[in-house]
């Protein structure tokens, strides 16, 4: 089961405002405030991994989001991030009674995070760090991270570093005597680092790579593979090496119309790679308070040196996991903003209140297809 981990953001509306984050003072002792509900809803019958050899991959999401950020002043910011998810999955209710607490099943699970992040512009550069957390009943993550942004040639090149480092523990399934196991650790490093340079008024050109790497525990409790007959809990390396590289260019045709591409490539040491597409069509509505995006992804990769979807006999690295085979999806909706300016909720007055829409229609060839759909309401006051 592949559960929501993210939010469908604009890519290059962020391009744009990294550039521009040092071309203005920023107001101080302003807060800004956002509420964004997902709801996603997937459907799949072809998920080797699932352990009744049912395929069912069914799950729905309820992912309500809540951010904040307050402006100390014209150079120190902080901010926090809360998400809470509940989901029901199929392939989860299936695998047995004894995962859940006291024997009664997992037919409904959730899962909160967190992060806080503090920001200092000093001169031309911006250094945020950060800490987080993530819980859930067979998976727990401490996170810190820092990050570096400096402005050059007048604003119109920047550059930025990030490094994270993430501390986990999961626990995942003994089948022989049907019941979870013990915590394992999990150890993730990344380091992101991109580059934006304005080339004309109207153009825009955004490149990064990114490096992470895993140990440890990296299998997970719902995947297992039919071995001779008999499920048996995935057996994967204790170590994964990921690398990912984009290049991304935003064209304005005009004040109200702007176009971006994005290209990115991705492999790693289980010989994974994968090719992705992104195209974004913005168009700006209601005397420019709004905007309309159309958005379409076009996603390969081919399969992890490790996938089978049935073995005679054990070997020392498998899974059945249909997210490392072999497969070719599209991604497509439109995303809708609206600012409505100053206005008053229970005579509480905002400064600007914004409200914004998605819909997203996610399929692949190996059949699993899913909507999302999100909502957010965000004020300024």
């Amino acid at each position: 089961m592949a559960v929501i981990r993210w939010s469908l953001l604009t890519t290059f509306i962020l391009a744009l405002s990294i550039v521009q984050s040092f071309a203005e003072m920023l107001t101080p002792k302003i807060w800004k405030t956002k509420i964004l509900f997902n709801i996603y809803s997937q459907s799949s019958n072809n998920g080797a991994q699932v352990y009744d050899d049912s395929g069912d991959e069914d799950a729905f999401v309820f992912e309500p989001m809540f951010f904040a950020s307050y402006q100390i002043d014209e150079t120190t910011n902080i901010s926090a991030h809360m998400t809470i998810d509940t989901w029901t999955a199929e392939s989860d209710t299936r695998l047995d009674a004894n995962t859940g607490q006291s024997g009664e099943g997992i037919e409904g699970q959730g899962r909160i995070s967190g992060n806080f992040s503090y920001s200092k512009e000093v001169g031309k550069s911006l250094w945020t760090p950060k800490i987080g957390f993530s819980s859930e009943y067979d998976y727990k993550s401490l996170n810190a991270g820092l990050s570096w942004t400096g402005s050059f040639a007048e604003d119109n090149f920047t550059l930025t570093s990030s490094a994270q480092f993430f501390m986990d523990s999961t626990n995942l399934f003994d089948y022989v005597n049907e019941k979870t196991t013990e915590s394992k650790d999990k150890r993730v490093y990344s380091l992101d680092i991109n580059a934006s340079q304005f080339l004309t008024k109207n153009d825009i050109l955004s490149f990064g790579q990114t490096t992470i790497i895993q140990n440890g525990a990296l299998e997970s409790i719902r995947n297992s593979t039919n071995v001779g007959g008999t499920r048996v809990a995935e057996q994967l390396p204790g170590s994964r090496k990921r690398y990912a590289y984009y290049i991304q260019h935003v064209h304005a045709f005009s004040d109200d119309l702007a176009f971006s591409n994005k290209y990115r490539f991705y492999h790693d040491s289980w010989d994974l790679k994968s090719h992705t597409i992104e195209t974004s069509l913005r168009f700006t509505t209601n005397n420019e308070n709004g905007f309309l995006e159309l958005n379409y992804r076009l996603y390969s990769q081919n399969s992890v040196e490790y996938f089978h979807r049935t073995l005679p006999s054990l070997l020392p690295s498998f899974t059945n996991d249909s997210d490392l085979e072999k497969f070719t999806s599209h991604r497509v909706g439109p995303h809708y903003s609206y600012d409505l300016g100053e206005t008053k909720v229970f005579n509480f007055e905002i400064e600007n209140l914004n409200l914004s829409t998605a819909a997203y229609y996610y399929t692949r060839s190996n059949d699993l297809s899913y909507v999302l759909t999100q909502f957010s309401i965000g004020a300024e006051f």
